[in-house]
Formats: C-alpha cells, sequence, structure tokens
C-alpha cells in the first residue's frame, strides 16, 4: 500500500534555514536519505544537511544521520566537512572555503546506510559570472512605504547582464539576521522579461509587516545567481509545501533532485550579491500618512 507523503521536517535551503512541510510520495517501506546544502562566493563554513525520511504520521521527526564522510570536490581539490558534535546530522566545511564561478562542485557522502545504499553524490555548478560581478550586478538599493500595498519595497538597482540567461532568487535580512526565512518568503526570478536591461528603483522584495522596520535599521538585499536547475527545484519545492486545492487534489510531484542513488533534496551552487540601505526618519512619514489620514 502506497503512503502518499512524508514530512521532511526542516527544510535548509542553502544556510537559509527555511522551514517547511513537503509532500513526498514514497511507499511506506520506503526509507530515503534526505540532503540540503550548498556552496556559495562566500567565504565561510558551508554546510550539508543528512535527515532520514520518516512517514507522514510518525510521532518522531526525521533522524539525523550521523557518522558520514561527507567532502565536496573541485576538480582535485577536496573539501571535507565535519560533522558538528551540537548538532548532529550537519556537516560543515572550514572557514576559508568559497565558490568560484563557473566551477562544478560535486558533493560526495560515503559510509552510510540508507536502505542498503551505502555512498550518494550530487554534482551542480556555480553559475557563469561577469567579472566585476558584486557591484556591476547590483549597485544599490533604498526601502520605501508603499502605501498602497500598506508594506516596506526594497528597491534595487542594478544592471542585469546581456546575452545570458539568468535566475536568480531574492532574500532580504534586517540588522544581519535573515527575514526571508521561508520559502514562501523567498522571490524567485527569471530574468527572460527584462535581460540586459538596467533596474533604476524597480522593486526587487516586499515586507509586508509594516512595524518590522524603525529608523536605523540595516535592510540588506542578497541577489543570488542561481542555476536553472535550482530554480526549477525551488519552485517545485515551494509548490509541494503549499496547501492544494481542491483539498481532496493529489499530491503534487516530488521536486526534482540532482542526487542519485534515490536520494532526496539538492545541493547547490549560487553567488551572493548584496547592497544595504539604513533606514532614515524621512523614510517613515509615508507610513505616518497611511495611519493617520
Amino acid at each position: 500500500m502506497r503512503k502518499i507523503s512524508t514530512i521532511i521536517g526542516i527544510l535548509t535551503l542553502a544556510l537559509a534555514a527555511c522551514t517547511e512541510r513537503i509532500n513526498i510520495e514514497l511507499d511506506s517501506s520506503d526509507s530515503r536519505l534526505i540532503v540540503y546544502g550548498s556552496i556559495t562566493t562566500d567565504t565561510m563554513s558551508h554546510s550539508v544537511r543528512l535527515i532520514k525520511s520518516v512517514p507522514f504520521y510518525s510521532p518522531t521527526p526525521p533522524p539525523p544521520v550521523s557518522n558520514a564522510t561527507v567532502y565536496i570536490m573541485e576538480g582535485n581539490t577536496r573539501y571535507d566537512l565535519t560533522e558538528d558534535a551540537n548538532n548532529p546530522g550537519y556537516y560543515y566545511t572550514t572557514p576559508y572555503v568559497f565558490g568560484k564561478s563557473g566551477t562544478t562542485y560535486t558533493l560526495h557522502i560515503e559510509d552510510v546506510n540508507i536502505g542498503g545504499v551505502t555512498s550518494f553524490q550530487a554534482q551542480t555548478q556555480m553559475p557563469t559570472l561577469l567579472e566585476g560581478y558584486q557591484t556591476n550586478y547590483l549597485d544599490s538599493i533604498n526601502v520605501s512605504y508603499n502605501r498602497n500595498w500598506d508594506g516596506w519595497v526594497v528597491n534595487g538597482y542594478a544592471k542585469e547582464p546581456q546575452n545570458m540567461r539568468n535566475y536568480y532568487m531574492f532574500r532580504v535580512k534586517i540588522n544581519d539576521i535573515l527575514y526571508s526565512d521561508s520559502l514562501s518568503n523567498l522571490v524567485l526570478v527569471d530574468d527572460k522579461f527584462f535581460n540586459g536591461n538596467n533596474t533604476e528603483g524597480a522593486a526587487f522584495y516586499f515586507i509586508s509587516e509594516k512595524d518590522t522596520l524603525k529608523v536605523g535599521d540595516k535592510v540588506t538585499l542578497e541577489l543570488c545567481a542561481i542555476t536553472q536547475d535550482y530554480y526549477q527545484y525551488l519552485n517545485e519545492a515551494l509548490k509541494a509545501s503549499s496547501p492544494q486545492f481542491p483539498l481532496f487534489s493529489p499530491p503534487p510531484a516530488n521536486p526534482i533532485t540532482n542526487l542519485n542513488n534515490g536520494a532526496l533534496g539538492y545541493f547547490s551552487a549560487y553567488a551572493i550579491i548584496r547592497a544595504s540601505y539604513t533606514m532614515k526618519e524621512e523614510d517613515f512619514e509615508g507610513q505616518k500618512m497611511k495611519i493617520y489620514r
């Protein structure tokens, strides 16, 4: 008998600490490895999380997969990941690793036993980036209150590269704390409608909670250049985590994966370009007019 869904628990999207429920179609007897991890252009400890699937109605959360051998290959260079002693199932590189434009990365997971399978792999490629991408792609941002929408708009000034098909993920931090902490708070964009154009104050992100910001807050927009496959994965994962209508609709298809041997999840590589803005007193004039009119 088929059990139509599994709860994956905490979906970690490339260090974003996103929390979502994802419907996955599995046999009731299946035990699958679920992998979430990434390497970005930031110099930092990059992480990979390993958990094991459990049935939807299980009272226990997905168990971590510990004591695995986990490493990332960049050509002939090997980056070993070490499991966090205080967080089983979380594996980290050293703090000095960073991803490079156009480079292929292969994730290796060994010395595990998931349904009789002892090793898994995933391969991904960092998007090809133009020289000087950190300043050319995103020049600056500002934040303004939109009275019609009753919320805050993050406006971006950027130059979109010509003759390149690009895919982007936008997320926001407020005082260096991630605001985009769920799939539904990510903005995913395909550049096919604005390829090669300049964006002079285009709306990149919307913060609906009008009391979220105050004078002196630092708002940081992260423009993440992602691959087409990862863009597709995020869209499919968002659909799988959303309520299904009508109520008794069949479950959505499993999100795509770049892992082999029946594992689920995704290992991604992407660039992060940032711009920040500090909230000023005058930025709140529009909000006051909305409140007191």
